[in-house]
């Protein structure tokens, strides 16, 4: 398998993953990500780092991307960050 074939597979797991976690459909996830720039200039660009996370923090460092690009897209009243309070409370 080459890098551009693994990278592809970790971009539709990035998407999926997201879109599961919103609890939307990957389709949506993919054309936002696609629109700010992050499937070539966050996924691919850091997939020596980010594919050796575990999911929660791959998903949320996506929305975290998002949050500071388009910040109405994303659920009502998510914050990027959590306190160590909020953790247990499921915020989107």
């Amino acid at each position: 398998m080459t890098i551009e074939e693994k990278q592809l597979e970790f971009v539709i797991y990035c998407v999926e993953s997201t879109a599961e976690r919103l609890g939307r459909y990957g389709s949506d996830v993919y054309n936002k990500l696609k629109e700010l720039g992050a499937i070539n200039g966050y996924i691919r660009s850091y997939y020596d780092t980010l594919h050796t996370q575990g999911k929660s923090y791959i998903v949320d460092s996506i929305l975290e991307y998002i949050y500071h690009r388009d910040p109405q897209w994303l659920p009502e009243g998510y914050k990027p960050f959590r306190t160590i309070e909020e953790k247990g409370k499921t915020l989107c």
